[in-house]
């Protein structure tokens, strides 16, 4: 898609685990193996992580259950776990977001919204529902 609308000499694409390649280095780490990206600054991060949980995947629609990768749908026990792993995971990045916005499953809004709080970084954590009046985002803006 980048290549298709001439966008990708403006953009970066790197791979690892949720924000892992953009942590600073540890002492001692060496060169960073995501494409040079670590410590560089996040200014907005949008994130639609896997938020299913694990016992409920077997219970999606066959066009999603069967055709979507696992990885692509499975957030552990009750569907937070890449939520958490990004909230540890900021305390690593050169300096916090300015803004983050998640999309969430039903019934995560608070959750995720207490854990975006508890870091204490962003001036105003709200959340915002769908069209259907489902709480489905969370938006932390500094």
């Amino acid at each position: 898609n980048a290549a298709r609308h001439g966008a990708a000499a403006r953009m970066a694409f790197v791979r690892g685990d949720l924000l892992g390649p953009f942590a600073r280095p540890r002492p001692g780490a060496g060169d960073d193996a995501a494409g040079g990206v670590a410590g560089l600054r996040i200014d907005v991060l949008v994130s639609n992580p896997p938020y299913i949980p694990a016992g409920d995947i077997a219970g999606l629609q066959p066009e999603v259950r069967d055709h979507e990768p696992r990885l692509a749908l499975d957030g552990g026990d009750d569907g937070l776990t890449p939520y958490r792993r990004m909230a540890e995971q900021l305390a690593r990045l050169s300096a916090l977001p300015r803004i983050v916005g998640f999309e969430l499953g039903i019934g995560q809004a608070q959750a995720v919204a207490d854990l975006l709080r508890g870091i204490g970084a962003w001036r105003e954590v709200r959340i915002i529902p769908d069209y259907a009046g489902i709480d489905r985002h969370v938006l932390a803006v500094e």
